[in-house]
C-alpha cells in the first residue's frame, strides 16, 4: 500500500466514523430495525413471503452497517501501515 492510498483510506474512515456517530443515522437504523421487527411479529401465519422480505430488509440494514464499520477498520489498518512506513523511513535515514 502506498502513502496516498493509506491517506485516502484514513480520510474515508474519518467520514465513516462520523456517519456511525451521526444522530440521524443511528435513529434511522434503530427506527427501521424496529419497524421491520414489528411487521415481522405482526405478519400472518401464512405470509411467508412478507416475513422473508422483512428478513432480507434486516439483513440489508446490517450489511450497510457492517460495510461502514469495515471502512473504519480499513482506515485504522492504513494508519498503522503508514506509521510503520514512516518508522522505516526514519530508520533508513539514520543509516
Amino acid at each position: 500500500m502506498n502513502e496516498g492510498k493509506a491517506r485516502e483510506q484514513m480520510a474515508r474512515a474519518d467520514k465513516a466514523e462520523a456517519v456511525l456517530r451521526n444522530e440521524i443515522f443511528i435513529e434511522s437504523f434503530a427506527y427501521l430495525e424496529n419497524e421491520f421487527t414489528s411487521a415481522w411479529k405482526q405478519s400472518g401465519i401464512g405470509d411467508t413471503e412478507a416475513r422473508e422480505r422483512l428478513y432480507m430488509l434486516c439483513q440489508n440494514l446490517e450489511a450497510v452497517k457492517t460495510y461502514i464499520h469495515k471502512v473504519v477498520e480499513d482506515g485504522k489498518l492504513a494508519k498503522a501501515t503508514l506509521q510503520e512506513l514512516h518508522k522505516r523511513q526514519q530508520f533508513e535515514k539514520r543509516k
